[in-house]
């Protein structure tokens, strides 16, 4: 391959690279910003992709940004960690206030160059809204005014919200049900990508697209065009279904069986007897199946097929679990590995590796892991066993730890990716 072609092909592989993880996540995210906004619950940030912004606007309430580092994205939902954990007691801390004297932002002395500065002795930014400093002046409560903003950077800074605005001030089923959009919405992409491709390709039907001469169909008088509705008076709705359905009912104990099809034609309904040869062994009648490209048949399928992948991720996840089956796992490299293969075979491989990726990210989110979607809902759980929520301190604390685990166990699979491929 020419240089020239060389770079083409790795450009375009480092398109999609960073088009797959960023589709992925941003619409992970934006999954749990939706069901947010609908919740009533505050989303101070939306950003796609990470590090220092390229362009941002505000609407609504939210900062929507686009990043430098164009992989993935993330979105803040206010109060999902205590607001007061952003000004841990003895932190010296800069305040500007309004005419009525409440404070009206927050933020460090050097993003708040002309503000006055005092120490934290007493904060309640859920109930009370309400923050105790230690100033010139002597000790002083203030209110903190609903939507004060906490400077993150000279430029930029997020809301203080009242606690009807927070996560955490949202009923159990709430707070679950934003937490679960994000991996359903991983899911949903999943199907849809499916679906497309299937429309692509096209899916085989229940309806007869060729007969082969000389086999059991044709002796039976089934014809192109025919739609078989049911075998032995099973139901059947897929070409997989009419494969199994044959293969089932076919052979008896090595020797061939009748099968009854109800077959649907243009003059109505009626039932053939065909008889099966066997083919190494297994019950063949002699027919290929009419492909369809329509939404009727390719839509049904895609998420058919998301229902058997998922089934089939739970399994693996069950045997990498019990089994110990780790070398089967695939860290950011591998993956951008194979979508790098994929580029090779056109735009519609790269669709089908992107619904996959996004069904395997959704299903991994949803592992009971701490600081991970599953690790919250675990959370949400046990609060409901109990009657009363985990102290946020040390559900915070036990996040912080799992994503540092998570965390490790990515650079032991990276370091892993990276010795097995280059």
């Amino acid at each position: 391959m020419p240089m020239l072609a060389h770079l083409e092909f790795y450009a375009e592989a480092a398109v999609a690279i960073v088009l797959v993880f960023g589709v992925c996540v941003t619409l992970h995210e934006f999954g749990h910003f939706y069901v947010a906004k609908r919740c009533g619950v505050a989303v101070p940030v939306f950003a796609i992709g990470f590090g220092p912004k390229v362009v941002s606007v505000v609407r609504g309430g939210t900062e929507y940004s686009l990043r430098l580092i164009p992989l993935g994205g993330f979105v803040q939902l206010a109060g999902e960690a205590p607001q007061e954990s952003w000004f841990p007691v003895g932190q010296s801390v800069a305040y500007e206030l309004d005419e009525a004297g409440r404070i009206a932002a927050l933020g460090e002395p050097r993003d708040l160059p002309n503000a006055r500065v005092g120490v934290v002795r007493e904060v309640d930014l859920t109930d009370d809204m309400t923050m105790t400093l230690q100033t010139d002046e002597g000790l002083q409560r203030f209110r903190v005014k609903d939507g004060a903003r906490v400077m993150l950077s000279r430029r930029s800074s997020i809301p203080i919200v009242p606690k009807e605005q927070q996560m955490i001030g949202k009923p159990l089923w709430q707070r679950a049900a934003v937490i679960l959009a994000g991996p359903v919405m991983n899911l949903i992409l999943a199907g849809v990508l499916f679906s497309a491709v299937n429309t692509y390709t096209g899916v085989p039907t229940t309806t007869v697209g060729h007969v082969e001469p000389g086999t059991p169909a044709a002796h039976a008088g089934l014809a192109p065009g025919d739609t078989i509705v049911a075998v032995d008076g099973r139901p059947i709705h897929s070409w997989a279904g009419l494969v199994r359905a044959v293969s089932e009912e076919g052979a008896r104990d090595g020797h061939p069986e009748p099968l009854v099809l109800e077959v649907k034609t243009d003059e109505g309904t009626r039932s053939v007897v065909v008889t099966p040869r066997l083919v190494s062994g297994e019950p063949m009648i002699g027919i290929d199946a009419e492909i369809s490209h329509s939404p009727l048949h390719t839509v049904p399928a895609g998420f058919s097929a998301l229902v058997r992948d998922i089934v089939m991720t739970i399994q693996g996840y069950v045997g990498l679990f019990v089994h110990h089956q780790f070398q089967s796992l695939s860290g950011p490299v591998g993956i951008a590995h194979v979508i790098t293969e994929q580029v090779r075979f056109g735009i519609w491989n790269v669709i089908a590796v992107t619904g996959a990726l996004s069904l395997g990210l959704g299903l991994f989110n949803l592992l009971p892991i701490p600081a991970l979607d599953g690790g919250r809902l675990l959370f949400m759980a046990i609060e409901l066993i109990r009657g009363r929520r985990v102290d946020p301190e040390k559900e915070g604390f036990v996040h912080f730890v799992g994503f540092a685990i998570v965390m490790l166990f990515a650079v032991v699979i990276t370091y892993r990716d990276v010795t097995h491929w280059f």
